[in-house]
């Protein structure tokens, strides 16, 4: 259902609706970075790299910080990138599969480009006075905090967050989803 976009839409729509849930909003900002770290490693390797016919051609990078999605529409769905990277791909493995071989590792680091971007997310949804903070595992939390404080923030450093978003949907909200279409079936075939 989550590689789908009319699927995913709508059952997006749906924790939105009646969950008033803020994991929606999450996976959509954290789909946005995604495309903007990329960018960004595009963008460098491509100045520093001599030969660049490796590369394909993108439209340039967002520098502005991540976009909070305030209503029903979800804005990473018409970006280029959008058919390459699903949502259920962290950013690492994103990156792993867009540029080219040998080109990042475990190590590679957020780039400066999307450092605002990166601690405007951070501070949105892991921020213990945000509004829209989520709810994770103590440990994944804990480990996103120590890569900020030690400024060794490796692309895979929220990955797991966003794989706990998507085990939170898929159990929680998923349930009382199918529940929905099910009574929705019931009562058209009435």
């Amino acid at each position: 259902m989550l590689d789908s976009s009319v699927q995913r839409e709508n059952f997006l729509q749906f924790a939105t609706q009646y969950y008033r849930s803020g994991l929606p909003l999450f996976l959509s900002d954290f789909q946005l970075l995604k495309y903007q770290v990329i960018e960004a490693l595009k963008d460098s390797r491509h100045s520093t790299c001599t030969d660049n016919s490796h590369l394909a051609p993108h439209p340039v990078a967002n520098q502005h910080a991540v976009q909070l999605v305030k209503d029903d529409r979800y804005p990473h769905e018409s970006h280029p990138l959008a058919h390459l990277v699903p949502i259920t791909k962290g950013i690492f493995e994103s990156a792993m599969l867009l540029l080219p071989p040998n080109s990042i590792d475990k190590t590679t680091q957020f780039p400066e480009a999307v450092k605002s971007a990166f601690s405007n997310f951070v501070c949105t949804y892991f921020g213990r006075e945000s509004y829209m903070a989520i709810s994770i595992p103590n440990e994944v939390l804990a480990r996103i905090q120590k890569a900020v404080e030690l400024s060794n923030v490796p692309l895979s450093v929220l990955d797991c967050a966003k794989d706990e978003v998507l085990f939170l949907l898929c159990t929680d909200v998923f349930a009382g989803y199918r529940k929905r279409l099910e009574a929705q079936c019931c009562s058209t075939v009435s």
